[in-house]
């Protein structure tokens, strides 16, 4: 016989032989009798039925006690062969556990050995007869080593053999990825923080529910092996197993009553802000002299387009607040009022004195409209009138609005300056000019993408075609052609900025956003203190002129003025706090600042005010991605590349691609990026970069390096001390082994103030490159210390391996310039 189908165990009388045969006739464990020839296992007296498979795994067991017996091994003994599926294996062993009242977790007969096989524990007795039932066994000499074995570990015994604890871990698991998705899908679905917060609550109260009745079950089942089991070990381990449970369960308990009542306090905040405000409103009282102008109504029956009803009334409030003698509601600041209130609640809400109500019809050609100022404190009509013109004499009937109007309120509010009367709005007199210009600006109100700005600038263009002298024509002309440049980094873009912007102020006009415009075109060219003068100039006629505060306050931020930036910001949102842009302005204000949870908290903001936008979208993601919501972010960018071709967007989900080391994919988005923008010099780096890692694609990688620093050096005519494209400018230099220029674009930066870390982490990879490795690693802990997120160093290839490896991150590779992220 096979040696492998014997074995000798030590009993009284010595050197028994138990082969296969012998052990079929009926073998002992502890105190349980194992009959295979009769097929019944008898335990405390009482006869359980095994099946021939699961014995002649035990039998297998039982040649080789207290010996590790391979799975293969097994399998080819009992099913002959050793590649059969390891689920009958597996099966066969729960089947003689459950007989033998084994507990997997603390096994008294059975061990699991993961990957390794199976180990029977407890030594063979041959079946007790009479001539040996009396006989003091020699196994005792053996027995500290199976109680060693069998309690090798209590602690992790108790944890691992309740259900508690691995529900626990898959229920947590659960609600994280359903929190994960919450954060990213509910703002998209317009619901709010507090609905996101309520919704968490839900899923807090629901865990202890699954815990209790988890463990009720788990007891129940424990009672009935008890039940059958007289094993005192066991019962002790089933005493210690009940003891941590409860334990267990009154510290989960005290978490979820600590963590449910810290999100129910914050639950009762969100409900009791709303009427916080409208009470501390109420108690402040409404702000003397302040105006609010509803929107117009059509009546019934009549047809007009809507660019044409909105704007008439958009640029009476514009021209009403050029006077600067009384607060104006801006209509950003109405987006979220709704029309259905009364005058009283008007009143609450808006902090207003007087509201404007207008209704429009059309007669027999003629357009007709009904004006009314009402004092929203009674709800008295304290002045009307009626306006009629033709449709080609629209622009005479705006200019006799604001004129009758403006007359209107010398009488009615006697603080405003008598002075004011007889000071026409000057808009344009021609009628083509005027309808095109409102197109326009009811384009430029759903501005979201590239091609919004476009027809924008056609109709602008047809507007000052028809005549030339229009100047808020050419304000908004040369704000349509910067943001242009923002999203495109053409130059000409720039320069037909700077020459309808020129034209503009050669007008000799005195309007907010004519200053307004040219405060912008300074800004990004780095003329500060120009740009502060005419953000200031317009704020001498219109106070209350948010793109002038805005604008002043990110001039502000590139001169490290933090604290009066933001206070700016504020004073933003609280002049509007229903226009999304200006949450956008200080979400981007606090991501340059590194504070990346805050700004997408303010662009969280901005997405439900304006849901579905690719800005908002796309900045949210940005902020996600540098906080570390890797797949949120990721998640995010591929609905905006479906919702509209975002140049940003695909650049974004490229650098995404590449710090995850899918190389291909990334060089896929980067060049439809460049489709969109092809004179975007970041994204031509980042294609190249994604060449330059690939050992066989270096040399194309040239190209696109040299390119894209022609396209950067040709926006120093711009602003030749921009910071972020002065180290991208080095970065580049030294790419292409000009290590010398790139020196010397390191020291151009060095004069001023750094604080960009965009800006140190460029000029790390310029330092690297060029074999400057001390210098390099300075710049880039500069980096990290200015908030580069640590944790991403280590994926980024163009660092060196032995530098990130003691780095637990990589630099995030994905830039900014002017709030638009790369």
């Amino acid at each position: 016989m096979d040696n492998q189908d014997k074995l000798l165990i030590t009993t009284n009388p010595p050197d028994v032989e138990l082969t296969a045969q012998t052990l079929q006739a009926g073998f002992c464990l502890s105190d349980i009798t194992v009959l295979p020839e009769k097929g019944f296992v008898v335990v405390n007296g009482e006869y359980r039925h095994l099946s021939a498979k699961a014995f002649e795994v035990l039998l297998q067991l039982a040649l080789h006690a207290e010996e590790i017996v391979p799975q293969q091994q097994i399998l080819l003994a009992v099913w002959a062969d050793a590649d059969a599926p390891k689920a009958n294996l597996t099966h066969a062993i729960s089947e003689i556990r459950h007989v033998l009242g084994d507990h997997k977790e603390c096994p008294v007969f059975i061990q699991t050995l993961p990957r390794r096989g199976y180990r029977l524990l407890t030594p063979l007795q041959s079946q007790p007869t009479p001539s040996v039932a009396n006989a003091p066994p020699l196994i005792e000499r053996r027995s500290q080593t199976v109680v060693v074995n069998r309690h090798w570990s209590w602690l992790m015994s108790l944890f691992r053999g309740s259900r508690l604890f691995s529900v626990s871990v898959a229920f947590l698991v659960s609600v994280w990825l359903f929190i994960q998705v919450m954060a990213i899908t509910f703002p998209l679905m317009n619901i709010s923080a507090t609905g996101m917060k309520l919704t968490l609550l839900v899923l807090l109260v629901g865990f202890p529910v699954v815990l209790l009745i988890t463990w009720v079950g788990d007891l129940r089942e424990r009672k009935r092996r008890m039940a059958l089991s007289n094993n005192p070990k066991q019962r002790q381990f089933w005493r210690r197993q009940l003891a941590v449970d409860l334990g267990f369960l009154l510290l989960s308990f005290t978490a979820v009553w600590l963590l449910g009542r810290s999100i129910k306090l914050a639950i009762d905040d969100d409900v009791q802000q709303a009427p916080a405000i409208v009470q501390q409103t109420v108690a402040l009282g409404p702000i003397a002299n302040s105006l609010a102008i509803l929107p117009f109504q059509l009546q019934h029956g009549s047809k007009l387009a809507d660019y044409l009803l909105s704007g008439i009334r958009d640029e009476l409030v514009y021209s009403l607040t050029q006077l600067n003698q009384f607060p104006v509601l801006a209509d950003r600041a109405m987006q979220n009022i709704s029309t259905d209130l009364s005058y009283q609640q008007l009143a609450d809400q808006l902090r207003v004195e007087y509201v404007l109500e207008g209704r429009m019809q059309i007669v027999d050609e003629q357009f007709q409209l009904a004006i009314s100022l009402v004092e929203t404190a009674t709800g008295m009509q304290r002045w009307s009138t009626r306006l009629a013109q033709p449709e080609q004499a629209l622009p005479t009937l705006q200019r006799d609005l604001h004129r009758q109007v403006q007359n209107a309120l010398v009488l009615v509010m006697p603080q405003v300056s008598v002075s004011l009367t007889g000071r026409d709005y000057q808009i344009t007199n021609n009628f083509k000019a005027f309808d095109a210009y409102m197109q326009a600006q009811q384009q430029l109100k759903k501005y979201d993408d590239l091609a919004s700005l476009d027809t924008a600038e056609q109709l602008l263009l047809q507007a000052l075609k028809e005549d030339a002298d229009f100047a808020l024509a050419s304000a908004s002309l040369c704000k349509v052609h910067l943001d242009k440049y923002a999203l495109t980094r053409h130059i000409e873009e720039f320069d037909l900025a700077n020459t309808a912007c020129q034209h503009a102020a050669g007008l000799a006009v005195n309007q907010a956003e004519v200053y307004s415009a040219l405060g912008e075109l300074y800004r990004l060219r780095g003329q500060y203190p120009e740009a502060i003068a005419q953000y200031e100039q317009a704020l001498a006629v219109n106070s209350r002129w948010v793109d002038a505060i805005t604008g002043k306050a990110r001039v502000l931020s590139a001169k490290e003025q933090s604290q009066e930036a933001e206070l700016l910001f504020n004073q933003a949102i609280e002049l509007e706090p229903g226009y999304w842009q200006n949450y956008m302005h200080y979400g981007r204000f606090l991501y340059d600042n590194a504070n990346f949870a805050a700004a997408a908290r303010r662009f969280e903001q901005a997405s439900r005010l304006k849901p579905g936008s690719t800005d908002v979208l796309n900045s949210l993601a940005a902020a996600w991605f540098l906080s570390g919501q890797f797949q949120q972010a990721i998640t995010v960018w591929q609905q905006v590349v479906e919702l509209s071709p975002v140049s940003l967007s695909f650049s974004n989900l490229g650098t995404a691609l590449y710090f995850a080391g899918d190389y291909l994919q990334a060089e896929q988005f980067y060049r439809q990026a460049l489709a969109v923008s092809p004179a975007d010099y970041t994204i031509w780096t980042n294609l190249a970069d994604v060449l330059d890692v690939q050992a066989d694609r270096q040399q194309e990688a040239l190209g696109l390096y040299q390119r894209a620093l022609s396209l950067a050096q040709g926006n120093l005519v711009i602003n030749a001390q921009a910071q972020p494209l002065l180290s991208q400018i080095s970065r580049l230099q030294a790419e292409l082994q000009q290590c010398e220029q790139a020196f010397d674009t390191e020291q151009q930066l060095l004069v001023s103030n750094l604080t960009d870390f965009y800006v140190f982490y460029d000029l790390a990879i310029a330092n690297f490159t060029c074999q400057r490795a001390l210098q390099g690693i300075t710049y880039l802990q500069q980096a990290i210390d200015f908030g580069y997120p640590a944790s991403l160093v280590a994926a980024d290839p163009k660092i060196p391996h032995e530098i990130s490896s003691r780095r637990s991150g990589n630099a995030v590779s994905i830039n900014q310039h002017e709030g638009i992220y790369r």
